[in-house]
Parts: structure tokens; C-alpha cells; sequence
């Protein structure tokens, strides 16, 4: 008998599951799909433990009404209460150990389930790391009541904000405590996507639509189903493609390029942008119908130097990160976490994660302020000079002083100018 064989199977067709980590949250198994738990960002649950190995273990529905969990050739194995598996099936009640880090198997019930969707508060409700807002200032759980407020409802949502600020964290959110968890979320980056590509992105295409038109794709809005569409950076959709989105919106049907047929659409549309729609509603470049069936909702995200408190916390979350995808320590300095939190970050969060993850990188001993934060780059000088309005001497004279100071010297100066020394020195000594 092997260790598989050993553990109670689940027989229950109704029951549901949860693992529950150590700081309290919770991330409930899903039915219609595998579950990937390791330390690499890209997995459904992710562990910031460098004993976890970037893809650890996977957890699936068996389709017999249980759930069973198998080691994905990981370097430090899986332990079931204790006991060394590959696999096994899962009981509420059991203990799973991936490196040093402990997940609790716990019963859900459908009323719970329903309230997952309600309970956005605190960091601790975010079960999926790479899907949260991370942030415990005032700025940030206003932040959460919106969202709270708003994923269980089907309306559009436009979410703007600075770039780095976490818009497509913030459409995943709503997906993923919204009624329709389970369901696919497929994000398009409009600036991304050639102009003639556009409206087969969007709508799908049939084979033979086009030149290179080989076979017929899915666009989008068929991909997605009853889920979730995600349209980033909105604004970069030229005015052809955003007068046959507003009909799609309007009348929830799509006709695939090259297609006789439509097709009704189920899911929801979130869209984003870092723009001021409503200045290029006023130049012409975005319609105003559009915007207004876009925008039911607006949400707008924090930059982080709104929230710089929040700051310290997420180096740690960083710091964990890196240590895991390095396999070794992290340690962040005090006077880099206090750089840190003056530094004014215009790439914001995505900036603050990139330089926790290069220093991590090429520190070899803590992190300091230096190696922190991104090293400036000097300015350059700007191809024109202004000079005060006045008299032709006077202006003159400003232009030459102005020169001489930005090159430091007289022979500089005069190399820039073309003229000799003794001749810009003799004009200096006139004015």
C-alpha cells in the first residue's frame, strides 16, 4: 500500500475546499480547473518561501467529487500531515507542507463562497498574491470598499491611473471575487495591437477574412464567455474600432471579420486607461458615447506617492519575492526603506518591485539606498536658450554670459560658439 492509498477519499459531490496559510488567508479550489501553487509570480497561489520551488505542487478536481493534490517534481517534496507523498486526495482537516511553508485544508460551504466576494478588506482577503492591491493606508482601503462594493456587479468599470499603479490588479480583483470566479479573464493591451489587427483582436476572425487568414480565431469577447474582457490602455483604440466596440456594447452581439453570423456575448468589460479620457473626448480623438458606456463606474488608483506608507510593506512583500526566485536571503537596509519612502517613484509600484528585484539581484549583502533606487540620469541640455526681451546688446550679452555659464569656461564657450578665445573674452571684458 502506498502513501496515496493511506489517506480517506472524498466522496462528497457538493463539498468544497479552501487552503488556508498561516496569516489567515484563504484560497478556495476550483471545479473547473487545475489549481498551480509555487513561488513564481505567475502561479494561482503563490508562496514567497525560497524552499518553494517556482512551480511546487497542483491541485485539480478529480471530477468524482474530490480533490487530490500532486508534487510537481519539486526540489523539497510535498508532506501530507506530516508524511512525504507525490500525491493524494484531499480531507478537510489535512496539513500540507511546501518547504517551510504550512497550508491548513478547510471546508467551505455555498453561503461562504458567496461571501468571498464581499470580504476585500485588509490584505488578508487577497488570496492570490499576484492579484491583490497590496496597502494598508487610508488611500488604499477606500480603495477596497469600492472594489468591495463593486464585483459583484456586472457593470463596466473604468479604472484609471497612473502607469504602474496596478490597473490590470485591480480588473482582476473584480474578476476574481466577482459571481464569476472560475470563468476566463482575457486582458487585451490596445497599445499594443496594429491598427488592422484591431477589430479581429476584438471580435475574432474567419479563415480566409483576410490576407494571412489561415484558420478562424477567437477573438476577445469569444474567448472570454461569461467571464471578464480587460480592455487596457482603452484610449489607444483608433476611432473605427471604438464606434464597432460601442455597437458590441450596445447591442451584446459580435460578428467575427469575415463571418455572415452574431453572436451574443455574456461577459463584463472593464477597461483602462493612464490618459484623461475626457480632454480627448473634448479634441475629438476618443467618442463621447463610448466614454460614457465605458465609464458607468470609475475608479481611480492611488500613485504611490499618495501612499508612502504603504511603501515599507510592500519591500517586504518585494524582498520575499526576490528571496524566493533567488533561493537565497533577502534583507532590506533601514536606510534604504527610508530612501525608499522619499523617493517619489513615477513608475510607482511596478517601478518600486523592478528595483527591489534588480538590487536583490546584484547586492550581495543587504540592500542599501544606493542600490535601491534608480540611478538618475543626467538631464540634457535643451536644444534652445531663452534670453530676456530688450535692447540688441542687452540680449546680446545674455546669450553670451548664458553660454559661458553652462560650459564653465570662456575657452568652452567660445569652442561652442565657433569664434576664438581672445574674440569671445574681448566681448565679455565690453559688456
Amino acid at each position: 500500500m502506498n502513501d496515496t492509498d493511506r489517506l480517506p477519499r472524498t466522496t462528497d459531490p457538493a463539498l468544497r475546499l479552501a487552503l488556508e496559510l498561516d496569516d489567515g488567508r484563504r484560497c478556495s479550489l476550483p471545479h473547473c480547473r487545475s489549481l498551480t501553487i509555487g513561488s513564481d509570480p505567475g502561479c494561482d497561489l503563490v508562496l514567497a518561501d525560497r524552499f518553494v520551488s517556482s512551480a511546487h505542487a497542483q491541485v485539480r478536481f478529480d471530477g468524482q467529487g474530490g480533490y487530490r493534490i500532486e508534487d510537481l517534481r519539486s526540489t523539497n517534496g510535498l508532506r501530507v500531515d506530516g508524511v512525504p507523498v507525490q500525491g493524494a486526495q484531499l480531507e478537510p482537516g489535512m496539513h500540507l507542507e511546501l518547504g517551510q511553508a504550512r497550508l491548513a485544508v478547510v471546508r467551505i460551504d455555498k453561503s461562504e463562497e458567496e461571501a468571498r466576494a464581499r470580504r476585500l478588506r485588509g490584505d488578508a482577503s487577497f488570496c492570490r498574491s499576484p492579484h491583490r492591491l497590496m496597502g494598508r493606508s487610508a488611500v488604499m482601503s477606500g480603495l477596497r470598499d469600492q472594489l468591495e462594493k463593486l464585483a459583484g456587479l456586472a457593470l463596466p468599470v473604468l479604472i484609471r491611473g497612473e502607469t504602474g499603479t496596478g490597473k490590470e490588479l485591480a480588473a482582476r480583483t473584480l474578476h476574481e471575487f466577482g459571481p464569476r470566479p472560475e470563468a476566463p479573464f482575457v486582458a487585451l493591451n490596445c497599445g499594443a495591437i496594429p491598427p488592422a489587427l484591431f477589430e479581429s483582436e476584438l471580435f475574432g476572425h474567419r479563415r480566409g477574412a483576410f490576407t494571412g487568414a489561415h484558420r478562424d480565431h477567437a477573438g476577445a469577447f469569444a474567448r472570454a464567455g461569461r467571464g471578464t474582457v480587460f480592455l487596457d490602455e482603452v484610449a489607444e483604440l483608433p476611432l473605427e474600432a471604438q464606434a464597432k466596440l460601442l455597437r458590441v456594447l450596445e447591442t451584446r452581439l459580435v460578428s467575427p471579420v469575415g463571418g455572415d453570423r452574431e453572436f451574443a456575448i455574456e461577459c463584463r468589460v472593464l477597461a483602462a486607461t493612464h490618459r484623461d479620457l475626457g480632454a480627448m473626448v473634448t479634441s475629438g480623438q476618443f467618442r463621447e458615447d463610448l466614454f460614457h458606456r465605458l465609464g458607468v463606474v470609475e475608479i481611480e488608483l492611488p500613485a504611490l506617492r499618495r501612499r508612502r506608507s504603504d511603501i515599507p510593506g510592500l519591500l517586504e512583500h518585494f524582498a520575499n519575492q526576490a528571496a524566493a526566485e533567488l533561493e537565497r536571503e533577502v534583507v532590506m537596509s533601514k536606510a534604504a526603506v527610508s530612501a525608499a519612502t522619499q523617493h517619489p517613484w513615477p513608475g510607482n509600484v511596478r517601478a518600486l518591485r523592478n528595483a527591489v528585484l534588480r538590487a536583490a539581484a546584484l547586492s550581495e549583502g543587504p540592500i542599501t539606498a544606493a542600490g535601491l533606487l534608480p540611478v538618475a540620469r543626467p538631464q540634457a541640455r535643451p536644444d534652445t536658450i531663452a534670453v530676456p526681451r530688450g535692447t540688441y546688446a542687452d540680449m546680446n550679452a545674455a546669450l553670451l554670459r548664458h553660454v559661458v555659464a553652462e560650459e564653465g569656461s570662456i575657452r568652452k564657450a567660445a569652442q561652442v560658439l565657433d569664434v576664438p578665445r581672445s574674440t569671445l573674452g574681448a566681448w565679455m571684458q565690453r559688456m
